[in-house]
């Protein structure tokens, strides 16, 4: 089974590696429309940028089509919400926005930092809040960057075949990538603090 797995993936690299431009324009069409409706395996699509299409070409394809698809999904969720709950969506949106208002850019970005929560509970929290979609799309870009760089990183560390074979969760989480999140998280925090 693993064997014709990679037969499948080497097929796959064949063909990008053959049709390069266009593989990439369908992987980036594909990924925003994936991330436009939050689904799980994220980390597969994410990986897979790096993996076929290098770290740099990988970590444009992530950070911009997580970005875009998160926003097109925060903007639908966000009309539906105050289609259909009008009056508490109005009520509890001011009630969060003005309680975040002075750090709304640090909020977001902490929000896209935090490894945990899955992407249609953090585009929902943020679908909640009466926020201008290009403070989201900036935080958005921001708080994604550093786990793109290592999501991509780690698809092109892979992207040669017998790596593969070797290749571990741990070698994806090493704990370096945790201190860098828990700094950046932690410094965010302190910028959410002092301003207050």
């Amino acid at each position: 089974m693993t064997d014709f797995i990679f037969d499948v993936i080497l097929s796959i690299n064949n063909f990008i590696n053959t049709y390069y431009i266009f593989s990439f324009i369908i992987y980036f069409i594909f990924s925003i429309v994936f991330f436009m409706f939050s689904l799980p395996g994220g980390l597969i699509i994410l990986m897979g940028s790096g993996f076929f299409f290098g770290f740099l070409n990988g970590f444009l394809i992530n950070i911009t089509s997580i970005s875009l698809g998160s926003l097109i999904f925060i903007t639908f969720s966000n009309n539906l919400f105050k289609k259909l709950f009008n009056k508490a969506y109005n009520k509890y949106s001011k009630k969060i926005s003005g309680y975040i208002s002075s750090s709304s850019y640090e909020y977001l970005i902490l929000i896209r930092l935090v490894v945990g929560p899955p992407l249609i509970f953090q585009n929902l929290c943020i679908s909640l809040l009466d926020i201008s979609k290009t403070k989201i799309l900036i935080s958005s870009v921001i708080g994604f960057s550093p786990l793109m760089f290592v999501f991509s990183y780690s698809g092109n560390h892979a992207s040669n075949i017998i790596q593969l074979k070797e290749f571990t969760l741990s070698k994806l989480i090493s704990f370096e990538i945790l201190l860098v999140l828990i700094f950046l998280i932690i410094l965010t925090l302190l910028k959410i603090f002092f301003k207050k």
